[in-house]
């Protein structure tokens, strides 16, 4: 949908009957957590408005991009049912083309900046942020309720550069919070060159007289390409992010030099959060539901200060939920982490016909593949080229033949059991690399560490894990029986006598 500007977006769709408005008073403090989560589950793929939140008179939009491929395929201009090749396909055209490159407008023409908060005036109390699970927040030396943004954030990494990334970020007092920056990301790359440390560096090494603080927005109130551009490892940190969103439009983004730092952002955007990481500024961060489903412990984080706080007038608060799987957060990072893995799988492997990173199941953890097999061997390549794609974080990859629809669980379950024979083709993997918050390897780096009810099995090191592959496919030259599959005229004409007499379906 191409337009810059959220309110437009929220327009059309209003006009189509496809937003979710919840008028009733909602308790940002679990209910409204519970709430998204309940829809997710329900298979509500519609953005909702709460546009009574309680305490707070500024409306939360949820669920911009949501949990289906539709959004996705609808930001990058292709196809639903094709929207994962088609989307890298897309996206390797505008990053060869350039894009169309940004343009500055003034501050007095910034719809983003038509309030502005700054010194005394900065206070985080006013915006509606979740509190996204129960027991998000514990742990922290100074709670402040365990409230959480889930944002997208613009950092400058160098002169002509925009990275767009998504940052958690737990608020602590009126003007300052915790955020992970997660090591190995652009920004932490980019906080390095400011600091002239690494994150995880011990204090020897920090250099205070040097070090400069690192600027960043949070920004909220975009419309889905500027999500999924920020959930985009494909793009270069060092890139100009919002050049690759104007090519995709094929219209300029406008964009507008923040008020207290040295940082551009989407000028119609509704809230903006301007601040910076002081070096070596450090507290503890509480738990936090992450994208595995479980509550991570809390962990050292720089400090945010805030040095101001611009909206427009009337603006709307935007979430990007996180907790159980599904959600959004983690269905964006699968959809993309499924087009690195189809993008790398094609280079070597062109009969690969579709992948599939489970959103449910980690994000990551576990890869689906389907393929024109033509030789013996290439299921056990596409399952070790899909683990070294995602650097370490795949755990499972299911390999399959090209009749299966690997995004239906039911026919994955029947290729499962009528295709794989466990002593010819499973595939393990022992002691590969793998997640720091895997939750069956939580030791220290380099260590061992017990399970937390020891059942025999070795102590597993921090990071350390197998990796599993299983080959769902026919052997080639075995002759089976065959198999029950629909005519596709046939369910055409029973899709018109479907819609005849159920209406609305």
């Amino acid at each position: 949908m191409a337009t810059n500007d959220l309110r437009a977006f929220l327009d059309q769709l209003d006009a189509s009957g496809d937003l979710f408005r919840v008028p009733v008073e909602v308790d940002t403090l679990d209910e409204m957590g519970a709430f998204i989560a309940r829809a997710d589950y329900q298979g509500v793929d519609s953005p909702i408005v709460f546009e009574n939140p309680k305490g707070f008179d500024i409306p939360v939009l949820a669920n911009t991009v949501g949990h289906s491929y539709r959004r996705m395929a609808e930001a990058f201009g292709v196809s639903q049912d094709n929207a994962l090749p088609e989307c890298a396909q897309r996206m390797m055209q505008v990053l060869k083309s350039g894009g169309v490159q940004p343009v500055r407008v003034e501050q007095d023409h910034a719809p983003c900046q038509e309030v502005v908060l700054e010194g005394d005036d900065v206070d985080l109390g006013i915006l509606p942020v979740l509190r996204l699970n129960p027991q998000d927040g514990q742990g922290a030396p100074d709670l402040s309720e365990g409230r959480y943004m889930t944002s997208l954030c613009v950092s400058k990494p160098r002169e002509g550069a925009h990275n767009l990334s998504y940052h958690r970020f737990e608020i602590t007092s009126k003007n300052s919070g915790s955020v992970w920056i997660f090591r190995g990301t652009g920004d932490a790359k980019s906080m390095e060159d400011h600091w002239g440390a690494k994150i995880d560096d011990p204090s020897s090494s920090w250099d205070h007289e040097n070090a400069r603080p690192f600027p960043m927005a949070f920004v909220f109130g975009v419309t889905p390409e500027f999500l999924l551009a920020g959930a985009n490892s494909a793009l270069p940190h060092e890139n100009n992010d919002f050049a690759f969103i104007g090519g995709l439009n094929s219209e300029p983004v406008e964009l507008v030099k923040c008020r207290t730092i040295d940082v551009d952002v989407p000028a119609n955007a509704e809230i903006i959060v301007e601040g910076v990481f002081k070096p070596f500024n450090w507290t503890t961060q509480g738990q936090f539901a992450s994208f595995n489903g479980f509550y991570d412990v809390p962990r050292r984080r720089p400090i945010f200060d805030i040095t101001g706080i611009t909206m427009r007038k009337n603006p709307m608060y935007q979430h990007v939920h996180i907790g159980r799987p599904l959600n959004e957060c983690n269905s964006i990072a699968a959809f993309f982490r499924s087009v690195r893995c189809f993008v790398q799988l094609k280079e070597i492997m062109p009969n690969v016909t579709d992948v599939f990173v489970d959103p449910a199941a980690g994000c990551g953890f576990t890869v689906h593949v389907a393929l024109k097999k033509a030789r013996i061997g290439e299921p056990k390549m596409a399952m070790m080229r899909a683990y070294t794609a995602l650097a370490g974080f795949c755990k499972h990859v299911f390999v399959y033949d090209d009749d299966i629809n690997i995004r239906d669980s039911l026919e994955r379950d029947w290729a499962l059991a009528h295709r794989f024979i466990p002593d010819r083709d499973l595939m393990i993997i022992p002691n590969v690399l793998g997640m720091n918050i895997e939750p069956m390897a939580q030791g220290v780096l380099g260590g061992k560490t017990r399970l937390g009810v020891y059942d025999g099995y070795p102590e597993i090191p921090l990071n350390v894990r197998s990796f599993m592959g299983v080959d769902c496919t026919v052997p080639l030259g075995l002759k089976v029986m065959d198999r029950v599959v629909p005519i596709p005229e046939v369910e055409a004409r029973v899709d018109e006598l479907w819609r005849a007499c159920i209406p609305g379906t």
